[in-house]
C-alpha cells in the first residue's frame, strides 16, 4: 500500500473518528424513577456527626460505569454542595467521557450554617457585609468542621465505596476560604485543590498572614492546586487573592504545581461553572501527552507513562481520544507503525465505544502484514458497532472478506 494513499485513509478515519464520539454518547443511560423523574444527580445520605453534634446531609454521585466494574475512583469533595452538585456532576461527566480527566466519585456537602463551618476564626465588628455594630457570633467553626471531613465523612466514604486514595476539595467563596485554610491546617488530607473567589478578605486576610510562614516553612508541597477568580469580581476577592498567591511566589515550594487565572468579566456567583471546568482540567493537566513523551517515543516508555497515570489517578484513567490519535499520527509520519500499533491498543481499551480507533489499528496491522491481527480487530469492531448500535456491522465484515480472500 502507497504511504500517500494510507495517509488520505487515515484522514477518512479521523472524521469517522470524530463522528463515532459524538455517536458514543448516546449509549450513557440515566435511570428514572417510577413517576419518570430523571435520575443522574446522586443520592442523599444523612450522617449523624458527633463531632458536630448533629445530622449532616451529603449527596454522593457515582461515575458511569461504577456498578459494572471493580475499579477504584479519586473522589472530588465539594463544599457548599446542594448549590454546586448539578454544574459539577455535568461538568464532572463531560470532562471524564472526553478523556481530560480521570472518571470520579463527587461528594456534594450540604451547607446548613455555611457562615459557622466554613470560617476559620471568629469574626468581630466591621465583618465585610455587616452594618459593623456586632461581628458574627457564630463564625469560627472550620476547625471542627474540618474534624468532621477528616475523621467522620471521609472514613465513611471510604468504607462504603470503592476510593482511590487521590482526593480533591473543592469550595467557592467561603468555601474557597475553607479550602485555603484546609490546605494549611491539614496538608495530608487532600492531594489537591480548586479553590474559587476565596473570601480571603476574613478577619484581615488572615489566611494570606499565615501563608507566609506555611510556604516559607514546606520546601517540598507535593500538592495541586488552582485559583481561579472571575475577572468581575468585585472588593474583598481580586486583589485579596493576589496578595495570597503572591506569598507563594516569594516561597515557592518544589513539587508544587498551581494555578492563578482570572477569567473572563464573570462576577462572583456566575464564574463557578467556568471555575470548576478550568480547575479540573488544570488538576488532570498531566494527562495530556508530553512534547518530551513524542519526541522521545519508545514502547516501554509510553506504557510506563499510562501505568503511572493509573497509579496515581485509578485505572480508569486514560488521555483523550484526540491526543492518542495525534501521536499515532506522528509515529506513522515517522515510519514508527510498531509504536503506533501499540498506542492504537492502549486506545482502544480506554475507549472501547469507538469504532475509528479499532478501524485503524486493523490497517495499521495489514499494512505490516499482520492480515490474522487485521482480521481479528476488524471483527471486534463488529461486535462493538452491533452492541453500541453505530450501524458499521456490513462495512467492516467486508473488510474481514476482502481480506479472507487475499492470499
Amino acid at each position: 500500500m502507497k504511504t500517500k494513499t494510507f495517509k488520505q485513509l487515515m484522514l477518512i478515519i479521523i472524521m469517522a473518528l470524530c463522528y463515532h464520539q459524538s455517536n458514543a454518547q448516546v449509549a450513557n443511560k440515566i435511570e428514572l424513577t417510577e413517576d419518570n423523574q430523571l435520575l443522574g444527580l446522586g443520592t442523599q445520605h444523612i450522617i449523624k456527626s458527633n463531632i458536630l453534634n448533629k445530622e449532616r446531609p451529603i449527596i454522593i454521585s457515582l461515575p458511569i460505569g461504577y456498578k459494572d466494574s471493580n475499579t477504584n475512583y479519586p473522589v472530588l469533595y465539594v463544599l457548599d454542595g446542594l448549590q454546586n452538585i448539578k454544574h459539577t456532576v455535568g461538568t464532572v461527566e463531560l470532562l471524564t467521557e472526553s478523556g481530560l480527566i480521570p472518571p470520579l466519585i463527587v461528594v456534594g456537602l450540604e451547607s446548613l450554617d455555611r457562615t459557622k463551618d466554613l470560617t476559620p476564626s471568629n469574626a468581630g465588628q466591621n465583618v465585610h457585609g455587616s452594618a459593623g455594630n456586632v461581628g458574627i457570633p457564630q463564625s469560627g467553626g472550620a476547625p471542627k468542621f474540618l474534624e468532621f471531613l477528616s475523621e467522620e465523612l471521609i472514613p465513611f466514604v471510604d468504607a462504603n465505596y470503592r476510593t482511590h486514595p487521590y482526593r480533591i476539595l473543592e469550595g467557592h467563596s467561603l468555601g474557597g476560604l475553607f479550602s485555603v485554610y484546609t490546605l494549611m491546617e491539614r496538608k495530608d488530607l487532600f492531594d489537591a485543590f480548586i479553590v474559587e473567589a476565596p473570601a480571603l478578605w476574613w478577619n484581615k486576610e488572615e489566611m494570606t498572614e499565615k501563608a507566609k510562614s506555611f510556604f516559607k516553612s514546606n520546601e517540598s508541597l507535593n500538592k495541586t492546586v488552582y485559583f481561579g477568580i472571575g475577572g468581575g469580581d468585585g472588593w474583598g476577592m481580586r486583589q485579596e487573592l493576589l496578595r495570597y498567591v503572591d506569598t507563594i511566589k516569594e516561597n515557592p515550594p518544589k513539587n508544587f504545581r498551581w494555578l492563578h487565572e482570572e477569567v473572563g468579566d464573570e462576577g462572583h456567583m456566575v464564574s463557578r461553572l467556568i471555575l470548576n471546568y478550568n480547575g479540573l482540567k488544570f488538576l488532570f493537566s498531566d494527562l495530556k501527552i508530553s512534547d518530551g513523551l513524542v519526541n522521545n517515543f519508545s514502547d516501554g516508555t509510553f506504557l510506563k507513562e499510562e501505568q503511572r497515570l493509573k497509579n496515581k489517578y485509578g485505572d480508569n484513567a486514560r488521555r483523550s481520544a484526540e491526543d492518542y490519535f495525534s501521536l499515532v499520527s506522528v509515529l506513522v509520519e515517522n515510519e514508527n507503525d510498531s509504536g503506533a500499533i501499540t498506542v492504537l491498543k492502549r486506545a482502544s481499551e480506554a475507549y472501547p465505544m469507538y469504532v475509528g480507533l479499532l478501524t485503524y489499528l486493523a490497517k495499521l496491522y495489514e499494512k505490516n502484514s499482520q492480515k490474522a491481527k487485521a482480521i481479528d480487530t476488524y471483527l471486534l469492531g463488529v461486535e462493538v458497532s452491533r452492541k453500541y448500535k453505530l450501524g458499521q456491522e456490513d462495512d467492516l465484515l467486508q473488510e474481514v472478506g476482502r481480506l479472507r480472500k487475499t492470499n
